[in-house]
């Protein structure tokens, strides 16, 4: 009997107005990722009419993030606790991983921008720009530790944004990829958002969620394509 998977299902919610969305997002045995199943606890809806905005961008969030877990191996995942501090340590355990290639995707209940700092192979820090939490209601945020899956990650690298890109470059392949499905990890190196604006064979476009002001600063922001 030859095995073969025909997909994988991710059940996300979201809420919007005291209402709670419930949705699918479905990996198919070619990596193609999609939403589909969009429900409330009283029935399936019309996404394109009964969604609120929100819910709209919560969609298209976890639609992406799928798409870079399925594009790589999770090999550690947890929670890290800020109690009123502005940094916190994670280890990894010694011997998982033999480089500092791996990404960090974070999870947040609250959509407070965070950044990962000192990656070793056998850890890093989750740090935020300012105290975060407090001893009497501490905030858990979650993490998984990604690595490429064979060839999957041959594209990674970071752009460097100046006043004069006016918020917005882009990256060209070297050759063309076969179709635009590929999926794009985003890693601000600060306390600020990055976006996928535009995607297609020979590259993509990211823009900063905030302009540069013109006094020399920059920002930076790594990538990962997984295919």
């Amino acid at each position: 009997m030859a095995l073969a998977r025909q997909q994988s299902v991710f059940t996300y919610s979201s809420s919007s107005g005291g209402q709670v969305y419930l949705f699918d997002v479905v990996v198919d045995g070619q990596l193609l990722v999609q939403a589909r199943n969009f429900r409330t606890p009283y029935g399936l809806i019309d996404a394109l009419t009964g969604l609120p905005r929100q819910v709209i961008q919560d969609v298209e969030d976890a639609t992406e993030e799928v798409g870079v877990l399925v594009g790589g191996v999770q090999v550690e995942s947890g929670n890290a606790s800020f109690n009123g501090v502005t940094s916190v340590a994670v280890t990894i355990a010694d011997g998982i991983l033999n480089n500092t290639n791996y990404v960090v995707k974070l999870t947040t209940s609250d959509g407070v921008q965070l950044r990962i700092t000192s990656k070793t192979t056998t850890g890093f820090n989750i740090e935020a720009a300012s105290t975060y939490g407090t001893e009497e209601v501490p905030i858990t945020v979650g993490y998984s530790v990604l690595v490429a899956a064979g060839q999957s990650s041959a594209y990674r690298g970071s752009l460097t944004f100046e006043f004069a890109d006016g918020g917005a470059k882009s990256v060209t392949f070297a050759s063309a990829m076969p179709t635009a499905t590929y999926q794009v990890g985003l890693f601000p190196a600060g306390f600020y958002q990055a976006a996928l604006t535009a995607k297609s064979k020979t590259g993509f476009t990211v823009t900063l969620g905030h302009g540069l002001a013109d006094d020399g600063s920059t920002a930076v922001v790594a990538y990962e394509v997984f295919v």
